[in-house]
């Protein structure tokens, strides 16, 4: 586990807290299903927010590991959903976090982050060069 916070990229409401992921309902309703709902993935069981919390921008979620999955490494995934349906990143809507744009290769876990003329390709050996903090 590291000692990082993986935290809210939006406010809104812990709807989903078990099994190493989060799931942030951002209309409020408390329902996975309906409007936008961000997930988080690999985060640590230790000190994982609990559902039905409500919080803002910035709030603490978890910490990023290597739990709920077979990775080497301390990571975290982030997808979302709109009314219960998976979005890709690089969709016709496209997934934006703090400015960075995600964008897809043809091989899962593969792709770029891009902020204006800054760009961060993943990197499953782990090397630092893929590390975002905002």
């Amino acid at each position: 586990m590291s000692r990082a916070w993986v935290t809210a990229s939006a406010p809104g409401v812990v709807v989903r807290s078990e099994d190493n992921l989060v799931a942030l309902d951002l209309d409020g309703d408390g329902h996975e299903q309906t409007g936008w709902v961000v997930v988080y993935f690999h985060l640590a069981d230790k000190d994982l927010i609990p559902a039905g919390r409500r919080v803002e921008l910035d709030e603490p979620l978890g910490h990023p590991s290597c739990e709920g999955g077979r990775a080497t490494g301390k990571h975290v995934h982030v997808a979302r959903k709109y009314n219960g349906e998976w979005l890709a990143a690089d969709g016709p809507l496209p997934f934006i976090l703090s400015g960075w744009v995600a964008q897809a290769e043809a091989r899962n876990y593969y792709g770029n982050l891009v902020k204006g003329d800054q760009i961060v390709s993943s990197n499953p050996s782990g090397s630092r060069t893929s590390i975002i903090v905002r």
